[in-house]
Order: C-alpha cells, then structure tokens, then sequence
C-alpha cells in the first residue's frame, strides 16, 4: 500500500515526522537479540505528460515506503513495506511484517559475511527550492513552444530519503526540485533532446535552452551526412557523457567488483592502464542531489576521490566488503554503485568547442549503450538526436546515426585531448515505481580517434 493522493484529497504530511514515529516504533519492537537497518523513501511530486506541446497527462503522486534489515541469531533478512501515510494504520502493517521477517529468518542459512550496523552519526540535510507555482505550470512550459512537436515529462515537489538502524544512526535528507526531460521533434523524424533539471526555475534559462533547439533543428531539417566508419576526431558534450556515467557503478570501482575479477576496471586498480592525467573523478555529495548516507544508516565522506589525475587512488566499499575482504568501508550500498559522480573540469572553453573540434564529429547524445569487452572497459553504443558534421569549427550537417565502439582507456585516457571549462548538473529522471535521487555534475570532452563501427 503506500499513499498515492488525487489532487482533490491533496493534504500537507510532515514526512520527517513520520519517518521519526515509525522508525521509533519499530526499533521499539525489536527482542534483545534482534537488530535492524531502516530505509524510508517518500516524494510529494506533480508531473506533466505532454506531446505535440500540448497536455495528455497530469496530476500528483504522494507515496512513502521503507525498507528494513533483519539481522538476528546470524542470519539476515531484508523486506519492504509500503506506507499509507496514516500512522497508526502504518504501525500495524510495520508491526505484522516483522512477525512475518521472524518466521522467514528462523528458516534461513547463516549469514558468513553478515554485517549488522554499527553505525551511530546522526545528520540532517535539508535542500530548499524555488519552484513553478501550479497555476502557472502549463503556461510557462508550452507557450514558448506552441508551435513544435515538443514532447516530455516535467515533475517538481519534494523528495526524501531516511535512514535509521538499531545502534543509534539516524539520518534525514529532503531536497525540492524540478526535472524537464523533453524532445522537440520534425517531421523527417529527427529531434534534439534536452534535460532541464534544477531545485530553482529559471525562466531565462528555459528560454535560452529553446532558442538554442530552435536553432539546432534548422541544422537537422538538412540532409544528414553519412560518415564512414573509421576514427574521427569528435567533441563529446556533457549530454551526451551522462549516459557512460552508468558504467562508473555496472561492473564499474566497488570492490567486491574488483576483487571478483568482474570489474571493467581491474586492470587500472593494478597499473596496466591509466587515464589522462587531466581525468579527475570524484565521488560528491555537496553536488545536493542524493544524501551521503546509505540504506544502513552508514555516512560516506562528503568527497571521496576516486581517479586522481588519471589514477585510482579509492574504490567504493560497502561494510559487507570491509568484512569479507578487511578494504575499509566508505558508505557504500551493498551494490557499491557508484553515486553522485563527479568529473573534474579542464581548460576549453564550451565557446570554443567547434572551433578546436575542427573537423569532426560533434555530439550530444548517446543511446542503447553497453558493455562490448569488460575486460577492456569497452563500451559500444549510438549517436541519437542532433549529432553534427563539424568541418573547419562550422556545423555542416547532421549525421546519420553510427554505431560506435570505444574503450574508455582511450575515452579517458590516451585519446583525451580537452575537458571544458563548463559543467552541467544532471539530476535522475528515473520514475520506475518512485521519482529516483541522484545525478551528476559534468564537463563536456575534447577526444582523437573516436572509433565509429557502422
């Protein structure tokens, strides 16, 4: 069950107080030989569906739930339980799913790299917003684009995430924030694709962002320029590098990864490769778009380096991983993904980019990626939406969709030429089941010889 709202019974809940009741409550209910870890998710959100610059679908949705860890008599259970937002309905249902977690962990093997929380900090990190008033949501957005097929999906309001355990960690964050990820459309079927995502509306931003797609569809109205395959020289937007942040965490720096021999970055964890030393990437919560804390109460550093100037110096280590391997735990999730990532900038100018771009390829998106080779940190995937011929620093064209296959030792690493000035915030626009934290703060990239297959 959790507490999803029509905009008629649409009611104020405190859900910092209700995570505080409930965690109280449950903590409460634990034996003497039984701890626990409690994660609590819940938004307060309203979306906007639109297509050819015209509403199709809106409305709130308000939903809590939270997830719990068992640790008893050696072994462990993880369940979810979602909320109603009424407290006591929602301590009776917490109530019965315990006795439930009691019968299935007494059936359970014991646990040998069992971790239960030790954890004690406490924290609180609370991030305000300046958001579209409702009435005027609908106006702001499609008027400036009455005359496109501009489609997409606008979501703001409130998210949360808290964290609790039975050692006395207890953890809240809330931020307040809007996401537009829309396309605008022709009629030969090309489009550019742009992702609009703050915690403060800027109308002259948004307006800023139309005029340059205004600007780019004129170039993608013109006949596409198929390129051979081959290597090219090619300027990789921010854009377009937010869809390889996902492989930082798919086979990605977590360690039991590497010590398992499945990450793709084994071989720069032992010195056979490196990155550029211009390449910096760090893990950092101070961006303010998902907390520090994990589902076990657990508090990773506000930074946390990870390649330094073309090197791995940490790997992202959950406490599971400290017991089973004695690396050191730094907050990590069980999954040891890769969160809030960010890459250092460089010296070019985004002004600038065509200019040193030259001839090449410009861009700014990127689709269907995949691991190709892990062993190699070999990614293949194509180029989507508003991807240009550059030749002499002038736009010449767009290109037919290619299929590229590179190695991010090269991307990174010996092919990297330049990283911009510039970085661009990018926050999650998943909304599977919930609205989804997280993002990433990225410059855009300079590369030679980028290896376009067919």
């Amino acid at each position: 069950m959790s507490c999803k709202q029509t905009i008629a019974d649409k009611q104020e809940i405190n859900f910092k107080q209700h995570f505080e009741a409930l965690t109280d409550f449950f903590l409460g209910e634990l034996l003497p030989n039984e701890q626990a870890s409690l994660s609590y998710h819940a938004e307060d959100t309203y979306f906007l569906r639109m297509n050819h610059a015209k509403v199709r679908q809106n409305g709130f949705v308000r939903q809590a739930d939270m997830s719990i860890t068992l640790y008893k008599n050696k072994r462990t259970y993880s369940f979810a339980q979602g909320l109603s937002c009424i407290l006591e309905q929602d301590k009776d249902d917490l109530a019965a799913a315990l006795e439930d977690a009691r019968n299935t962990i007494a059936q359970l093997p014991e646990d040998p790299y069992q971790s239960i929380p030790e954890a004690k900090d406490r924290s609180e990190t609370m991030y305000d917003g300046e958001l579209l008033p409702q009435a005027a949501i609908e106006k702001t957005l499609l008027e400036p684009v009455a005359d496109l097929d501009f489609a997409g999906l606008f979501s703001q309001g409130i998210l949360c995430r808290g964290a609790a355990n039975s050692a006395g960690a207890r953890h809240w964050f809330q931020t307040k924030n809007f996401t537009l990820d829309y396309s605008i459309w022709l009629k030969n079927g090309r489009a550019v694709k742009g992702l609009y995502a703050d915690r403060n509306w800027q109308q002259a931003e948004y307006a800023k962002r139309i005029a340059d797609a205004r600007q780019n569809l004129q170039i993608l109205a013109l006949e596409p320029k198929k390129i051979e395959p081959g290597k090219y020289r090619a300027f990789i937007s921010a854009n377009a590098l937010v869809d390889v942040v996902e492989f930082f965490s798919w086979n990605g720096f977590g360690e039991r990864g590497m010590q398992q021999g499945e990450s793709a970055y084994l071989a720069l964890k032992e010195g056979r490769e490196h990155f550029a030393d211009t390449f910096n990437l760090i893990q950092d919560f101070s961006i303010g778009v998902e907390p520090a804390f994990n589902s076990e109460g657990e508090a990773a550093p506000e930074k946390l380096t990870v390649i330094q100037n073309g090197k791995l110096v940490n790997t992202i280590v959950s406490s599971r991983s400290e017991k089973q391997y004695g690396t050191k735990a730094n907050g990590a999730e069980a999954g040891e993904g890769f969160r809030s990532a960010v890459i250092g900038a460089g010296t070019l100018a985004e002004a600038d980019a065509l200019k040193e771009l030259g001839t090449g390829i410009y861009i700014s998106n990127f689709h269907y990626l995949n691991w190709s080779d892990p062993a190699t940190a070999r990614i293949t995937g194509m180029t989507r939406f508003a991807c240009l011929w550059v030749e002499n620093g002038k736009v010449v064209a767009p290109i037919a969709d290619m299929r590229w296959d590179e190695s991010l030792y090269n991307m990174f690493g010996a092919n990297l030429l330049a990283l911009t000035k510039e970085r661009k915030l990018f926050v999650e626009t998943s909304t599977y089941e919930e609205r989804a934290v997280g993002g990433c703060l990225l410059p855009g990239i300079l590369v030679k010889d980028f290896n376009c297959t067919l």
